[in-house]
């Protein structure tokens, strides 16, 4: 299967590339420059770079094209603090420019996807007894 990732030089992307190589995929990648320091990324993964939140929809929807697979390993994370109200930014980095990959996907023909979302949030639900919520930057605002 081809497989194009959104984000293939991240912890989540990457991590994601290494296993679907090795289950015998080909993977392309689109990621922002320039190369995190210190990554060891797979040297199979085929990688380009750019912004997908700046490219028009076609020149979006030609990434896409002939892959069967998608994964969106991008967007931003609790690690990120921006300006109050935060919801407008998450908004557009996460839920706007997910829905718009999707559309341009399924426009392209891919009929598999996964989406990589915060681990902060996987741990917390995973491992509530470590109480990650409290450390969460977002915690103090809601107090």
């Amino acid at each position: 299967m081809k497989v194009f990732i959104i984000g293939g030089t991240g912890l989540l992307g990457s991590e994601t590339a290494r296993v679907l190589l090795e289950q015998g995929h080909e993977v392309s990648s689109l990621a922002l420059p320039p190369l995190p320091h210190g990554v060891a990324l797979p040297k199979a993964m085929k990688i380009s770079y750019g912004n997908y939140m700046e490219m028009s929809d076609d020149e979006l929807r030609n990434q896409f094209v002939g892959m069967d697979g998608f994964v969106f390993a991008a967007g931003i994370d609790e690690r990120v603090e921006g300006k109050p109200p935060v919801y407008q930014m998450f908004k557009k980095y996460n839920i706007d420019a997910l829905e718009r990959s999707l559309r341009l996907a399924k426009e392209a023909g891919v009929k598999h996807v996964a989406i990589c979302g915060s681990y902060f949030a996987y741990f917390a639900r995973r491992f509530p007894e470590w109480k990650l919520t409290e450390f969460h930057p977002l915690h103090s605002l809601a107090n």
